[in-house]
């Protein structure tokens, strides 16, 4: 996939700066400040009893995956200006703080952005981990030891360390203090934020990404009549009005009950200038010409969620695009689902659109509901199969009689 660089910084370059993006801003600022502030601790049996482990950069990363690196980069500075009243350090520690804090945030947040998979934000963590160890030796042996040095005298720090390192000198202290001391905690630091942050930002998905309106608010929730494809059109615009991406879209419904042409209307609202057509055999079309990536899937053929893992499907799935999906197998959803379940009553179509946040306890009943549809159409199939070897037996049973019919005249003539 060819990666457009200058589109990529444009869209994290200018913030949107609503109500709701400030809101989210200034939540996880405080709780970065609380971070930084108050939880924190040493290993002093591991590391100098100096260097505190604490995972203050954990809410500036939830910040730079959904709202963009500057955001993320804002929340470092932010939390490192509040603790300026506090230090203790003539503010040097947090100037520090904040150079180590954007070395880890800003390149990770960077490329999640240019593709925001899992692969992604793996890379990204370990590019930022790699670049915060290496600033962090930096910052230690030009900024730090030379300032507390200045504070307390460099004899005083070499007696501190010579506890845990039974062999330090003046003349190896920074062998010592920077190889055996900062390197390791930093990794380690980085290796703790890094996990934490793969396992809530899935979780925080929804809120993260939450901009101050829904589907309820937009008065496109519920159950609406729909009577010809420009209604259908007309709606599937107002939904793509409250995209913003991350979005999963279930259609459900019988075969030839709309799906590809709800598709098509939403399509066309986002921009896409590619043909729409059904994925039925190729199971996933992928559309990127539009304001948001558009994502087709169509699952009729699939047996089962384990088909869906060894093909890597859910990979697809990401916060840059918006996924529409025919006869969902997916076990399990994160993020913001929009379901949409289409019915015919005679007239037209009817849409009944719901929305919910993951799957929190209502994965079966999609499951079981488009497992009920699917189990609909066998048996209309086996109903017609059954109608047309009733109907082959009926023609065999009359030719037969007639036949029976022509001999006994034949008897009847013999006599």
């Amino acid at each position: 996939m060819e990666i457009n660089f200058k589109k990529t910084l444009k869209k994290f370059a200018n913030p949107k700066f609503s109500a709701a993006y400030v809101a989210k801003l200034a939540i996880l600022t405080a709780i970065a400040f609380l971070l930084y502030a108050f939880v924190k601790f040493s290993l002093p049996f591991m590391f100098p009893s100096f260097l505190d482990m604490q995972i203050s950069e954990l809410p500036a990363l939830l910040a730079g995956f959904s709202m963009g690196p500057v955001s993320g980069c804002l929340v470092i500075v932010f939390k490192c200006l509040l603790k300026f009243p506090m230090s203790g350090t003539s503010y040097v520690g947090e100037i520090t703080d904040i150079l180590m804090g954007i070395s880890l945030v800003l390149p990770a947040s960077l490329i999640y952005h240019i593709k925001k998979d899992k692969k992604h934000a793996f890379i990204g963590l370990a590019v930022g981990t790699a670049i915060f160890v290496a600033m962090g030796l930096v910052i230690n042996r030009f900024i730090s030891i030379p300032f507390y040095a200045k504070m307390f005298g460099f004899d005083t720090i070499v007696r501190m360390l010579s506890a845990l390192y039974k062999n330090i000198t003046a003349d190896n202290f920074y062998t010592y203090y920077l190889l055996l001391g900062v390197l390791p905690f930093n990794v380690l630091r980085c290796i703790i934020v890094s996990l934490v942050t793969f396992l809530l930002y899935k979780r925080l998905s929804v809120l993260l990404h939450w901009e101050g309106r829904s589907l309820h608010s937009s008065k496109i929730y519920g159950e609406h009549k729909i009577a010809d494809i420009d209604e259908t059109y007309a709606l599937a615009s107002k939904i793509a009005d409250t995209l913003e991406g991350g979005e999963i879209i279930l259609l459900y419904g019988e075969l030839g009950a709309g799906k590809t042409t709800f598709t098509k209307g939403l399509a066309k609202a986002l921009d896409i200038k590619e043909e729409i057509t059904s994925p039925t055999f190729t199971l996933l079309n992928v559309y990127e010409s539009g304001r948001l990536k558009l994502n087709h899937l169509d699952m009729y053929r699939v047996e089962s969620a384990d088909e869906l893992a060894e093909l890597g499907i859910e990979d697809c799935i990401g916060e840059d695009s918006v996924t529409v999906i025919e006869w969902n197998k997916f076990e399990k959803l994160d993020g913001k689902v929009i379901e949409i379940s289409i019915t015919s009553d005679g007239d037209g179509r009817i849409f009944n659109i719901s929305e919910r946040n993951g799957d929190c306890g209502d994965e079966e009943e999609a499951v079981a509901l488009e497992s009920e549809e699917g189990r609909t159409c066998e048996i209309e199939e086996e109903r017609t199969a059954d109608n047309e070897v009733a109907e082959i037996k009926v023609a065999e049973a009359e030719k037969t009689e007639s036949k029976d019919n022509v001999i006994s005249e034949e008897n009847v003539t013999e006599l």
